[in-house]
């Protein structure tokens, strides 16, 4: 793992520790109001070392007063900017967003199909991934049709290849074997 991740971590798990779970919805979803502002250019702004810490406090201390975030969120993000840490913004929110599904109950899945999937195999592929792993499960659907036909999930490290393409590709190492 990244040290920069590991920096990020430790700020975003001090961050939902002291949220009760109400807010830690609502510093999500300021974090996402956040980074739609802070474009690359103001990440590689905030990494730069030439860019004296305090420019970047100003920056941050603009953007914060015309956008509303929690007291809480409000405190960390100083506390990065006085640490000259606002260049892992991104990672913090990844790491952030971790966290508070963890304690929300909320378990993130991948569904990757060679076409369209109607909604009612959509919502039984849900329906298992919240059975099996004892978690609302939020779903985001990918096309590619280099699977000719199929599907394969992904749920945190765990993956279900259920794709024509991979059946296709054992079935060629049988033969070849």
């Amino acid at each position: 793992m990244r040290l920069e991740v590991r920096i990020a971590r430790r700020y975003a798990k001090a961050l939902s520790e002291v949220l009760t779970d109400d807010k830690i919805e609502k510093v999500l979803e300021e974090l996402k109001t956040l980074l739609s502002l802070f474009d690359d250019k103001a990440i590689r702004y905030f990494k730069s070392p030439i860019i004296p810490t305090e420019k970047k406090r100003e920056l941050l201390s603009n953007v914060l007063q015309k956008v509303e975030v929690t007291e809480e969120l409000k405190k960390v993000l100083n506390l990065m900017a006085e640490r000259d840490r606002l260049g892992l913004l991104k990672e913090f929110s990844e790491e952030f967003e971790k966290f508070a599904d963890a304690r929300l109950g909320v378990v993130k899945a991948e569904i990757t199909s060679a076409t369209e999937l109607d909604s009612e195999v959509l919502e039984k592929i849900k329906a298992k991934i919240e059975e099996i792993f004892k978690k609302k499960a939020e779903v985001t659907v990918k096309i590619d049709p280099s699977l000719i036909g199929g599907f394969i999930v992904r749920v945190a490290d765990k993956v279900l290849d259920a794709s024509v393409k991979t059946q296709l590709e054992n079935l060629k190492k049988a033969i070849a074997d």
